[in-house]
């Protein structure tokens, strides 16, 4: 799924796909999902989860090449922002890769469905 998200004074293109939570490891070295579990009760780590999964999509979306991702190009890439901006940016940012996940449930069930006859 794509879409145009706006931090700050920029305007990025992401994308959010299946490779998401894959390339999100091989960068940092974390399961999304349970980083995500993990943001509920902790801020800090909501934080840096929703910038580092902002970064993975903003690389997709721009069509770089994923190969060449590292830490050292996600500080680089976050120098761009203000301190609050992916803050601000955060809801716009979830939101784009739970719609990937739920539009894959979706048709996940529906593929499920018609296999089954239901």
């Amino acid at each position: 799924m794509y879409r145009e998200i706006k931090i700050g004074e920029h305007t990025l293109p992401m994308s959010a796909n299946g490779a998401t939570p894959i390339r999100y490891r091989m960068i940092f070295g974390k399961d999304l999902i349970s980083e995500f579990q993990q943001v509920e009760n902790n801020y800090s780590v909501a934080i840096d989860t929703i910038s580092e999964l902002a970064f993975v999509m903003a690389q997709a979306g721009s069509k770089a090449d994923m190969d060449k991702l590292n830490m050292n190009a996600y500080v680089t890439w976050l120098e761009q922002f203000e301190p609050f901006d992916l803050t601000n940016a955060a809801e716009s940012i979830v939101d784009l890769y739970m719609s990937n996940a739920q539009v894959s449930s979706e048709v996940k069930k529906k593929a499920r469905d018609a296999v089954s006859g239901s």
